[in-house]
């Protein structure tokens, strides 16, 4: 009859029970060869390793993406550059600025915040349609003209921003790109 174990094996040492667990634990590690554990440790070495590289692989791809959305706001600012706008003329501008805000979520350490705080303050600065509708019917009327005018000067200052938002931003992408 076998002594039930009543207690740790590591507070009684008299214990027959002991010996039995340990033995089991020595005779099943004991039929390993030391070759078996270097491939096994190897093997996890390679898996982590792979994923490691997947996962950069992954978010190098994303950055790319990014990357090229302020290549595309950058386009749409050239072409609102050259006119006073109006909200109208922001549809592509907002398309853009949408991505730019996915990006921000995915990536926060990476300053596009800064580009959609630049881009809504230039959305602020737009002729409203009825400013513009009075440019084009009176061109005489000065407080019209000069709002305007005001306003354009405005929005290319607000260009200006964005661009060296979108500048920083574009130099920090790469930065992690090159890593």
């Amino acid at each position: 009859m076998v002594p039930p174990c009543s207690s740790f094996p590591w507070k009684n040492t008299d214990d027959p029970c002991e010996s039995g667990l340990f033995q089991a634990n020595t005779a099943a590690s004991g039929g390993f060869d030391h070759t078996f554990t270097w491939v096994a440790l190897l093997t996890a070495v390679g898996l982590v390793a792979a994923a490691v590289y997947r996962w950069r692989d992954k978010r190098a791809k994303l950055l790319e993406k990014d990357y090229v959305v302020l290549d595309k706001v950058v386009v749409e600012l050239d072409t609102l550059q050259s006119l006073a706008a109006t909200h109208a003329d922001l549809d592509g501008l907002k398309r853009e600025l949408s991505l730019v805000r996915q990006a921000q979520k995915r990536f926060p350490k990476i300053p596009f915040g800064a580009v959609v705080a630049t881009i809504e303050a230039y959305q602020t600065t737009v002729l409203s349609t009825e400013c513009a509708k009075r440019l084009t019917k009176r061109i005489s009327d000065k407080k019209s003209v000069t709002e305007a005018l005001e306003l354009s000067r405005q929005q290319g200052a607000k260009i200006a921003d964005i661009r060296v938002a979108i500048n920083s931003a574009q130099r920090v992408i790469d930065r992690r790109l090159r890593r």
